[in-house]
């Protein structure tokens, strides 16, 4: 009778089992095709000298890995795209923290809609964000201009994205603009899961404000903080449509980070097989980023159990 019941007890195992694959096979057909299939196209690509302009396409090994390699214009998209992501993630991350933590201050009253507020940079579109930043700063028409020098901080109206340093410094303050309200949402439900009790105990022990968010509110938001960090890390080093609209990589290259960098090795100057091999390796640095967000997230599991 025991025997029979498990030998039930298996076979309906397995029918869940194949219903519940066969309720993620579409799922999985849909990711094999928009993000594997072109993926192994790109590495087998990245192998070979194709152009659009050449008759025939050969094999050429890593020959395209070494002229990437060996390109410093490469390693320059890289210092962007680096100085771009850390100038963007790093006040992120302390304005995120600081806005939700008044958002979730005890005495703040109308906290649904500040909340509200709060988020809607999120959702408008990166597209749309970068054109509102672009005319904002338009040497004719932006309102940045006409408010300096009618103050008198101007005499004159400036190009802004048409220099270096500003043209980066304005990309950073747009992605800084638009993202900061994830990070807020993020922290705002890491504060919510932190117990009342330890901050009646560390006012009972007569901490003030400071010291609890010290030594209670910052090291059990410090999971919450490395997750965030490293996502909007991995998005942020990734980015191309922000960068792209806005300055479109210039003026002289010096917004030009690595996703520009490639699409322009590619598409431009016609060269699919380099333009290839700049994905697949851009394409490893950010599973490193990946493999350190797993990490991040079994230690936060491990430790919220």
């Amino acid at each position: 009778m025991k025997k029979a019941k498990q030998s039930e007890q298996h076979i309906m195992n397995r029918k869940m089992s194949r219903q519940g694959f066969l309720l993620y096979l579409p799922a999985i057909i849909i990711i094999l095709g928009i993000v594997v299939y072109p993926m192994i196209y790109a590495l087998q690509m990245s192998f070979t000298n194709y152009r659009p302009t050449l008759p025939k396409v050969n094999l050429v090994g890593f020959t395209n890995y070494k002229t990437i390699l060996s390109d410093l214009k490469f390693w320059q998209s890289i210092m962007r795209s680096l100085i771009f992501t850390f100038g963007s993630l790093i006040p992120q991350i302390v304005l995120g923290l600081m806005m939700a933590s008044l958002l979730n201050h005890p005495m703040l009253k109308l906290k649904v809609l500040f909340r509200g507020l709060a988020i809607t940079p999120w959702l408008i579109p990166t597209v749309a964000v970068a054109m509102i930043f672009r005319w904002m700063f338009h040497d004719l028409y932006g309102i940045v201009n006409h408010i300096m020098v009618r103050s008198g901080l101007l005499l004159s109206t400036k190009a802004w994205i048409a220099q270096e340093g500003p043209a980066m410094f304005l990309l950073i303050l747009a992605n800084v603009w638009r993202g900061t309200p994830l990070m807020i949402t993020m922290f705002l439900a890491g504060l919510q899961g932190i117990p009342g009790e330890l901050y009646e105990a560390a006012e009972v022990d007569g901490a003030n404000a400071w010291t609890r968010f010290r030594h209670v509110t910052l090291p059990l938001l410090v999971p919450v903080i490395m997750v965030s960090g490293i996502l909007r890390f991995i998005w942020t080093f990734n980015f191309y449509d922000l960068p792209w609209v806005m300055t479109g990589g210039g003026p002289a290259e010096a917004t030009q980070t690595a996703p520009i960098y490639a699409y322009r090795r590619a598409f431009s100057g016609y060269r699919m097989g380099e333009g290839s091999a700049i994905t697949i390796i851009l394409f490893f640095i950010l599973v490193l980023f990946a493999f350190l967000y797993f990490r991040v997230r079994k230690y936060q599991d491990r430790l919220y159990k």
